[in-house]
């Protein structure tokens, strides 16, 4: 744990096991939890209607805009109506499977009968996971477990209409001053981010199979023809709805961006 100034809430350390704990009983106890979410940060909290209109209310939304949800690699398919799903099966798992590995992503698809209608729009749900390989699972995972749930809500973590932060610094001097809230990130958020040579620090990529085909329906950290490779390796095309790219939020200290990822990884 380290300190971001005084009077301010702690940033705790996504590697220890003991901060990740206290982070997990914060959050089920109705805290906002910021954290570190792949290469960049979010905002998750308890997936109860009260719990989203809170968090509405802490980012300047309006009180009932819809959000996403996230979980553990482990509860992913109990978020989606496989039935409903029109695509080949094989083709779809595979290329999600892919892009999970790659790092964070989303995915909008048919939801679940037990997704809260709070948590939809059309029948639809959409996920936001920060990879497989992304320490938060093991933090979502004992906040689950804790408030026996499947999913828990998410937003990006910003004040309306700004773009979503990658610094766990950053967000605590928004709203650190606050004693319904718990940071967590990483004590190298540089080192971080290398891990994640294929993804932009900003809001994830966002791929539909609501219907008869891929859809990038937001380009955002993961780059287009990379995700489209992805598809094209399992037989999928990807017609892209979203064509302007999100762009990744301005700090006093410039952030050099890697070039555009050419090769897939296996």
């Amino acid at each position: 744990m380290w300190d971001n100034g005084s009077h301010m809430q702690p940033i705790l350390d996504i590697a220890s096991l003991a901060d990740r704990t206290r982070a997990a009983q914060a959050t089920a106890e109705g805290f906002a939890l910021f954290y570190a979410f792949g290469n960049f940060c979010a905002l998750a909290a308890r997936p109860e209607l009260a719990s989203l209109r809170a968090m509405n209310a802490l980012k300047g939304r309006p009180r009932d805009q819809v959000g996403s949800v996230t979980t553990t690699p482990e509860r992913a398919n109990r978020v989606f109506d496989w039935d409903a799903v029109q695509l080949p099966w094989s083709a779809l798992m595979g290329t999600m499977a892919d892009l999970q590995a790659l790092g964070p992503i989303g995915f909008r698809g048919p939801a679940a009968a037990h997704i809260p209608a709070h948590l939809t729009v059309g029948g639809t749900v959409q996920l936001i996971t920060p990879g497989d390989a992304c320490p938060s699972n093991a933090l979502v995972g004992e906040v689950l477990d804790l408030i026996g749930e499947d999913i828990l809500y998410i937003t990006s973590a910003n004040a309306n209409k700004h773009e979503t932060h990658y610094a766990i610094g950053e967000i605590a001097r928004e709203f650190g001053h606050r004693d319904d809230v718990v940071f967590i990130g990483h004590r190298n958020e540089r080192a971080n981010r290398r891990r994640y040579p294929h993804h932009r620090p900003c809001s994830t990529s966002i791929v539909s199979f609501d219907g008869s085909e891929l859809v990038l329906e937001r380009h955002g950290s993961l780059d287009a023809d990379l995700i489209g490779r992805v598809a094209a390796k399992h037989g999928l095309t990807l017609p892209i709805a979203a064509h302007r790219r999100l762009p990744v939020r301005r700090y006093r200290r410039p952030l050099r961006l890697a070039r555009p990822a050419r090769a897939l990884a296996h």
